[in-house]
């Protein structure tokens, strides 16, 4: 455990469900869904009135375990894996205060019968409430490409990558007619060691390396900055490909083909090539990565262990809303390292003072509304990887979340720390 220095002095409270209801409920529009809403979660309960409630119920949103993905999905692009290789790495348990400080509430149940509220039938609210984030037009173009070539039987052997995540959902969805009110854990589903909650994944390809494709989005209530990919195995790097799934698969089908037999080759230029023609049908530009990065450089304040930068509203005119660490990012490397191999208890207090001068330092910012460097910070700790980081990272992510109105994210972190793993059955240091 790491030394109490490291846990936050300066709490902010936060009112319950049913305080805030109850005090904003007049100013807030009803739900289009009316007595016959199926929500339970609290981010939907404060945003929209339920006068058939009193009192607001808590949601109780709870976990389970993952089912193998249909194999309707896996004929399209399937890695030929039955689910993923976990490396145990049981994470500590969250404590309760943190919760109620940032007035969020995902309970994690230890039992195996698990409900949800009834799915909506609209597929797309259907995902965005299991994911608590919105999918891009681009998510359900691929699906339709994806069932086209299916029919015609032209990826059944290749063997490339397989679809997850969100695409489940959207499989099992159209294949039941009445959604189930059971549930997986959705939010930890395929959320590999170092994914941030900023990153979705939508795709996996090698699980012996943890290589996996999907969504960035610097807020939650926002589309996609872009498509990136992580190899778990050789460390926290996220990449962008593009801005949609199409670049981003013709950008990896052009590296398979230069290792792959000459058979298998032509397939995989087949298949290049019928993506292509879909997309350029249907007006979807493939862009080169370089454009993306460039875009990418353009937007972002500061860089991350992730590579892939952050992005938070600044005031030009008075640069409020980030400042830069105190600290170069290859020093943050080096305290993060002395914590994590401390030999002892006493060790640990003493290497955890610099890093506990840099959490004070994010306290000041917050107060200043720069927001942007506790984001930055609890970010790097995530990327470097350790338990002994979790009660820091809830704080300073669970603080820049709120401050920055991107409160779901604070949930999947959450969630994602209670049960984080390695999936890639080869693991490397950072």
């Amino acid at each position: 455990m790491m030394n109490s220095k490291l846990e936050p002095t300066k709490r902010k409270r936060i009112k319950t469900d049913e305080e805030y209801s109850d005090e904003h409920s007049e100013h807030k529009p009803l739900c289009k869904y009316g007595e016959k809403c199926y929500q339970k979660n609290s981010y939907h309960l404060q945003k929209f009135k339920h006068p058939h409630r009193d009192p607001v119920v808590k949601p109780e949103l709870e976990l389970q375990v993952k089912e193998k993905s249909d194999e309707s999905i896996t004929c399209l692009m399937s890695s030929g894996s039955t689910g993923m290789k976990e490396q145990e790495t049981p994470a500590e348990s969250t404590p309760s205060s943190v919760t109620a400080e940032h007035g969020i509430d995902y309970q994690e149940s230890k039992g195996d019968d698990n409900e949800l509220a009834h799915s909506p039938l609209d597929v797309k609210e259907n995902i965005k409430q299991k994911f608590l984030v919105e999918m891009p037009d681009d998510f359900y173009q691929f699906w339709s490409f994806c069932q086209s070539i299916c029919q015609q039987n032209t990826l059944g052997k290749l063997e490339i990558i397989e679809l997850v995540g969100p695409f489940e959902l959207l499989d099992k969805t159209q294949k039941e007619s009445k959604p189930k009110d059971k549930s997986d854990n959705l939010l930890t589903q395929w959320r590999f060691y170092y994914d941030p909650p900023e990153f979705q994944t939508v795709m996996v390809g090698d699980l012996s390396k943890g290589y996996h494709i999907g969504y960035f989005r610097d807020a939650p209530n926002e589309m996609p900055a872009f498509v990136g990919s992580n190899t778990e195995s050789e460390g926290c790097v996220l990449t962008p490909m593009s801005d949609n799934l199409f670049s981003a698969v013709s950008q990896m089908l052009s590296v398979t083909v230069k290792k792959v037999d000459p058979f298998k080759k032509s397939q995989l230029m087949s298949l290049k090539k019928q993506l292509e023609d879909w997309a350029n049908k249907n007006g979807i530009l493939i862009e080169p990565q370089n454009q993306i990065l460039k875009k990418r450089k353009n937007l972002m304040v500061a860089k991350t262990f992730y590579e892939c930068g952050i992005v938070v509203p600044v005031d030009k005119r008075t640069n409020v809303g980030y400042r830069q660490i105190p600290e170069t990012s290859a020093n943050i490397k080096k305290i993060c390292k002395k914590i994590v191999e401390s030999q002892n208890l006493a060790e640990q207090n003493k290497n955890s003072d610099a890093l506990q001068e840099l959490v004070t330092y994010v306290q000041y910012a917050n107060d200043e509304s720069d927001y942007g460097m506790g984001l930055e910070l609890g970010l790097d700790l995530l990327a470097f990887g350790g338990e002994v980081f979790h009660p820091t990272i809830l704080h300073l992510l669970g603080v820049a979340y709120e401050l920055l109105e991107r409160k779901e994210f604070f949930v999947m972190l959450k969630t994602h720390l209670n049960n984080r793993r390695r999936l890639a059955t080869a693991e490397t240091g950072n």
